[in-house]
Formats: structure tokens, sequence, C-alpha cells
């Protein structure tokens, strides 16, 4: 009879473990890995198509893929999974419909929603790790700086970017960043899409507004305690 009964518990142990926030867990996880198998398909493709370059360049953006899990072992800490599909889903809009679909020459627009997006996304991650620590009193910041470095931590990926389109430009022959033009327009993009991850990260500081970040930064916490070890009571003996 205990053992039946340990049977039928089972199942309830399966719907407490697949919480709405494990189902987006998955999802994104699933997610990441069909992107990741797209670009692995353009890599295919190119060799068949005897494509060096894009061959090269593809499997060089497959590798940027595993960049996130690659900071986790390297540091020793288990990062969100939006970090692994932001990653992958920025690379294959950027890379497999910008320059193999050809969206870059067929929306005007797309060049400057990737920018925005990534870098108001980028500025909501660079918040992540520095609210992460400001919330458990590791470091002590006020509202305005802890913005300002969401701000500056977002500004910084999208300097390097242009600088990896430049050299992609120069070294291979890509048309990535189309002129001194498109470049300060990206910059200027990037900088709006900067400066509302770091509005948003000062008021979430300020006003505890829990509809930003609050989710990923108590995860972040709760997978990492050798980093946040509780706090000792100054009273205690």
């Amino acid at each position: 009879m205990g053992a039946l009964r340990r049977r039928r518990s089972q199942p309830s142990r399966l719907r407490v473990a697949l919480a709405p926030e494990d189902w987006a867990e998955r999802l994104q996880i699933w997610l990441s890995l069909v992107l990741q198998a797209l670009i692995l398909g353009v890599f295919i493709g190119a060799l068949y198509e005897t494509q060096w370059l894009v061959a090269f360049t593809s499997l060089a953006v497959l590798a940027l893929t595993f960049l996130p899990a690659m900071i986790a072992r390297q540091f020793q800490v288990q990062l969100p999974v939006e970090f692994t599909f932001v990653t992958c889903l920025f690379l294959y809009a950027s890379f497999g419909l910008g320059e193999v679909a050809m969206f870059y020459e067929r929306f005007w627009w797309w060049d400057l929603l990737l920018h925005s997006v990534s870098a108001l996304i980028m500025g909501l991650l660079g918040f992540l790790l520095i609210y992460a620590f400001h919330s458990t009193h590791r470091v002590k910041m006020a509202p305005f700086y802890v913005a300002i470095t969401a701000f500056c931590y977002s500004m910084s990926v999208g300097a390097l970017w242009e600088i990896f389109e430049f050299l992609m430009d120069q070294g291979f022959g890509f048309n990535m960043q189309k002129s001194a033009h498109d470049t300060m327009t990206d910059l200027i993009v990037d900088a709006a899409g900067a400066f509302l991850a770091a509005w948003m990260g000062y008021h979430y500081v300020k006003n505890g507004d829990s509809l930003i970040a609050d989710r990923l930064v108590r995860r972040f916490v709760a997978r990492n305690p050798r980093l946040f070890p509780p706090r000792r009571q100054s009273g205690a003996s």
C-alpha cells in the first residue's frame, strides 16, 4: 500500500515541477536549439554550394551562440536561460535573416529594429547583473548609478558590435556597415534603447516595481547561492 501511494503521488509532483515558469524556460531552450539548428543549416547549405565565406561566417556565428554557456562554465555560475535565447535570436536575425535572407536590403527598418531591441535587452541584462549584487547588498549603489551602469553596458555591447561589423566588412568583403551614416544611426538607436532600459531600471530600483526584472534577479540569486551568502545579523553572538 505504501508503494502504491508513492506511485500515485508521482503525477502530482510532476505537475508541480512543470510550473508556468518551467514551461517558459523549456520553450526558450527548445527555441534556442531550433535557431542553432537553422544556423547549422545555413552552414551545411553553404558547404554544399561551395560558398566558403558564408560557411565560415555561419560557423563563427554558431560558435557565438554558445557564448553564454561558455561564460557560465568559465565563471561557474548558472545564467538565466534568457541569456542563451536572446543571443541565439539576435545572431540568427542579424546573420541568418539579415545577411543570408537579405532582410537588410528588403526591409529598410530591419537594421534599426535589431539595434533598438538588442540595445534594450542588453541594457536590461546589464541592469540584471548589477542589481543582483545591489539587491543582496554586495554592492551599494544609488538608483541613478545602477541606471548609468546599465546604460554603459548596453552602449559598450553596441560599440563592440559596430567594430565587429567593420572587421567583417574589411576582412571578408561584407557590407554590414553600409556607410558611416548607417553606423552613426545604429549608435543613436543603441543609445535610445539603452536609455529606455536605464530608465526602467532606475524606476525599478527606486520604486520597487516588480514588473521588469524581479523574476530574473530572484532566479539568478537562487541558482547561485555561493555568490550570495546569507547576510549575518549584526547582533548575533
